[in-house]
């Protein structure tokens, strides 16, 4: 009776920690690391199958599973102890899913996992061999209460699932570059333009990979500023060694030139816009590296260089507030706006600015109502 009642409560607790392994394992892989693993599909994959991860999520699930039940046959952990047969198959997903920028760049070193493999797997058999020492004996006391037995599995769980995010990939950047290519591939346009659209911290090669999406849908003059662009027109650029999902190349084809060895950015666009073959993404990015420089006079030149037709009230939302500018600055500018939207706003951000004597209030301030136009960045920005 007692033995019965033993092989219950184990059948207990070991579905208990299968269930929350196998909850975890599946959404971490399906949706939190999704598109780091979808990133490196992508780019070592030979095939043309799209990447499901859904699908790959079920499959990495059960195979640890069912790897963790199966060790636990020899292991033998039990009891209060059964969450300590999943630490190897904790490893596996860590390893898997600890996906770095050396993805790219290379210089990843396979050394530091199999210490941490071996220095895992000691651990694992140790306890193993220990603790089926220490429970032969007392394997039929029910003292401790089902209940019980549950929680501390559970918070062996939890100190896996800890153990997992520490070990697995932390760098925020390459996630939210990943994020942005697989929703682009997916042709989520927005959402891919939405990640880390607020954040300050946000690395070169993710804003060069949002310049370069919307220089591809046309519409860089447009929104470029309404993100944070503290590098610079370096940012339009990216390097040439590849050192995230955005292949330089597709850049470089996009532009219709390749810039020569410390050839100067500004320099490189602004050729590449006065070339026969330019492209319309050329000259938005010339015409953004500008912009992003300051250099209103060789905007507006380079502007009326490449189209003297244009409709001033047509350009892109960018554009005019720099021409506006401009003509602000240059009273024998005086470009022809069909209405005064342009001038009250501006009036508006100069009534802003005539309330606040400290600079970095009346940036802060001047930045909550145009924080997403030209204007705050050639005013208060990088």
């Amino acid at each position: 009776m007692r033995n019965s009642s033993e092989i219950r409560l184990q059948r207990v607790v070991a579905y208990t920690c299968a269930i929350l392994f196998a909850l975890f394992s599946f959404t971490y892989i399906a949706f939190y690391q999704a598109p780091l693993l979808e990133m490196l599909y992508n780019h070592v994959a030979t095939g043309k199958l799209e990447y499901n991860s859904i699908v790959v999520a079920g499959i990495v699930t059960a195979f640890l599973t069912v790897l963790a039940v199966w060790m636990n046959r020899f292991a033998r952990f039990q009891r209060e102890w059964t969450a300590i047969a999943y630490l190897p198959s904790s490893l596996i997903l860590a390893f898997i899913t600890d996906i770095d920028r050396s993805l790219f760049t290379g210089g990843y070193s396979l050394w530091g996992w199999c210490f941490v493999f071996i220095a895992g797997i000691t651990v694992y058999l140790f306890l193993s061999f220990v603790l089926h020492r220490m429970l032969f004996e007392k394997i039929k006391n029910l003292a401790m209460s089902t209940n019980r037995i549950l929680w501390r599995n559970f918070i062996l769980m939890v100190l896996l699932f800890s153990l997992i995010g520490t070990l697995s990939s932390s760098e925020e950047n390459i996630k939210r570059e990943a994020l942005v290519a697989s929703h682009y591939k997916n042709g989520n346009i927005e959402k891919a333009l939405r990640v880390g659209c607020n954040s300050l911290d946000a690395s070169c090669e993710l804003t060069a990979l949002r310049a370069y999406i919307m220089a591809k849908e046309g519409i860089l003059g447009e929104r470029l500023f309404e993100y944070p662009m503290p590098y610079g027109v370096k940012a339009l650029l990216p390097d040439k060694v590849q050192s995230s999902p955005l292949v330089p190349d597709s850049v470089y084809a996009l532009i219709g030139s390749i810039p020569c060895d410390d050839e100067d950015i500004v320099s490189f666009f602004e050729n590449a816009a006065r070339a026969d073959s330019s492209s319309s993404a050329a000259r938005e990015y010339a015409l953004s590296a500008l912009l992003l420089e300051k250099r209103l006079p060789e905007f507006k030149e380079l502007l009326y260089e490449i189209d003297d037709s244009f409709e001033i009230d047509n350009l892109p939302k960018h554009y005019r507030e720099a021409l506006f500018l401009y003509s602000e600055m240059d009273s024998a500018y005086m470009p022809d706006f069909s209405d005064d939207s342009l001038s009250v706003a501006f009036d508006s951000l100069k009534n802003i600015e005539s309330m606040y004597s400290d600079l970095v209030i009346r940036g802060n301030m001047v930045r909550k109502s145009f924080g997403r136009t030209y204007w705050w960045y050639f005013l208060y920005g990088y």
